[in-house]
């Protein structure tokens, strides 16, 4: 007698349940990570190739070349859209055109994705297709958290020669070096201030080189970061009311059906609960600052200050408006790795502008010396050093 196809697949899936249990799960190992690299030759030279890029980011991003693909070394650019190292050198032979060479970290969830800008940027140079990928060892990484500004992370890396800052609409700062291949990236990693720094080189020394060198020199006396209180804690409230919404979905789900409930009634009771309305009260009008000392003072002064009629574009303002200050008497001395002292401001809600800040401390002998001074813009919400 013949059995069909299907009654004996089926037989074989009922055996195999009622044998062994449920089925176990195909499990795919992660894809390691690499330096995805392509090279090609466009009978463009250097400066035509570098036209037809700026027409193409004009139309693709609003972006002109000088934005979209600075300039970080001779011929080395660094493409900001997708973070790709970018270089162009003279043909072999002395034919004429250009050889471009692509680099850009990828793993086994993005490599198509990151061929995909490869050749897309190079049909619009009239490279000839297809390309040919290769895989080279990765970059590594160091990374963690730390209150420092985009400002003082460029500060610090560009007293290395090969290390440039680039203005990025993609991080909250990005500082690159074209050889040898190096990008310190800032990501906002919650409130306070605090970013998420990732350190990529080539040789895992060398990232982790990096990192210390920048957690040493970030760690001097000044001002760290400003922030809103009242925006803070919104920005609390919003999560856990989101976090509750999602917990209600979850549950029911998996009872019966109930229609999805706005966040925002759940927001509304969340912030009318004792303990938060209290917080949120106590925190309207107050902006703080994180800073450190680094000798003692018999008291630290922190002023407020707006800059009326600010041009962002040229960096000038008209006048500079007192706002308020803070005194700390006999504040501590911040220990080398320990947290940051924190002076709390009660001022008139700010208006999006910029802003200064002071920092002075009075020394024993009763003289005011200026500590730090940091220039902010601040959108309603958080604070960007200028």
């Amino acid at each position: 007698m013949t059995t069909s196809p299907r009654v004996l697949a089926l037989s074989l899936a009922v055996g195999a349940w009622l044998g062994i249990g449920h089925a176990q799960p195909v499990v795919i190992p992660p894809t390691p990570p690499v330096l995805l690299s392509t090279q090609f030759h466009t009978p463009l030279s250097y400066e035509a190739t570098l036209a037809r890029l700026d027409e193409y980011y004009d139309v693709q991003i609003g972006r002109k070349l000088a934005v979209a693909l600075p300039l970080i070394g001779p011929h080395r650019h660094f493409e900001l859209w997708h973070d790709m190292w970018i270089t162009f050198e003279a043909a072999p032979g002395g034919d004429n055109g250009t050889k471009v060479t692509i680099k850009r970290p990828a793993d086994g969830t993005n490599a198509r994705l990151v061929k995909s800008w490869m050749l897309n940027l190079a049909g619009r140079v009239d490279a000839p297709l297809p390309l040919v990928f290769k895989e080279e060892p990765p970059l590594r990484s160091a990374e963690g958290d730390l209150y420092a500004s985009a400002r003082d992370v460029a500060r610090v890396l560009q007293s290395d020669g090969p290390m440039k800052a680039l203005s990025t609409w993609e991080h909250v700062g990005l500082v690159v070096s074209a050889s040898p291949m190096i990008s310190v990236i800032m990501a906002p990693a919650g409130l306070h201030g605090i970013h998420h720094i990732t350190v990529s080189a080539e040789t895992a020394v060398a990232a982790k080189q990096f990192w210390s060198r920048l957690l040493q020199c970030l760690l001097k006396p000044g001002i760290y970061s400003a922030y809103s209180e009242e925006w803070e804690v919104e920005q609390e409230i919003q999560s856990t009311a989101q976090a509750r919404a999602d917990t209600i979905g979850i549950t029911a789900s998996q009872a019966i059906y109930v229609p999805r409930i706005d966040p925002k009634l759940i927001e509304t009771k969340v912030r009318a609960e004792p303990g938060n309305y209290k917080h949120l009260l106590a925190a309207q009008g107050q902006y703080d600052i994180r800073f450190r000392i680094d000798k003692p003072y018999r008291k630290v002064v922190v002023s407020w200050a707006e800059l009326a009629g600010y041009s962002r574009a040229e960096g000038k303002h008209q006048g500079e408006r007192p706002l308020g200050q803070t005194t700390l008497a006999s504040p501590r001395m911040s220990p080398q790795s320990g947290p940051h002292l924190i002076a709390r401001t009660k001022l008139e809600t700010l208006q999006p502008g910029a802003y200064r800040v002071r920092l002075q401390g009075e020394s024993p002998a009763g003289e005011l010396m200026k500590i730090d001074e940091r220039t902010y813009w601040f959108d309603g919400k958080s604070f960007e050093e200028l």
